[in-house]
């Protein structure tokens, strides 16, 4: 597919942080589809262009969320979408490391309800 859907990407193995991310989702008019694993993600993006991808702090199997964020940026149909990458508490290095990775927008837990729903709004009002 080469036009973007309206759908949004979850993939967190969190259930609060997932239906938390769902309810947001939806309110901005996106059909979230959840994923508990990068590899799911990366399967789902053979076939699927989300206009958002957001995602937990995990690591399996040797990829980990700014190496999963690094190779969908590389991706011509998908280096446009947006990220958001949530991280527990990210340090300067760690910071770092997303911002190169090419994650747009790093959000810490606990989630501030206002600042979030209105960096959705941001993001996707700004198509590119």
């Amino acid at each position: 597919m080469t036009q973007s859907e309206n759908r949004a990407l979850i993939i967190t193995s969190q259930n609060t942080l997932k239906a938390y991310l769902e309810l947001v989702i939806e309110d901005v008019g996106l059909k979230p589809d959840v994923l508990a694993s990068l590899h799911e993600g990366l399967a789902y993006l053979k076939n699927h262009t989300p206009r958002l991808i957001v995602l937990d702090e995990l690591y399996e199997n040797g990829l980990d969320a700014p190496g999963f964020v690094w190779r969908v940026k590389r991706i011509k149909r998908l280096k446009h979408c947006p990220t958001i990458q949530i991280v527990h508490r990210a340090s300067e290095r760690d910071r770092m490391t997303m911002e190169i990775s090419g994650a747009d927008h790093v959000v810490e837990l606990p989630i501030k309800n206002g600042p979030f729903r209105n960096l959705l709004a941001n993001l996707l009002s700004n198509e590119r």
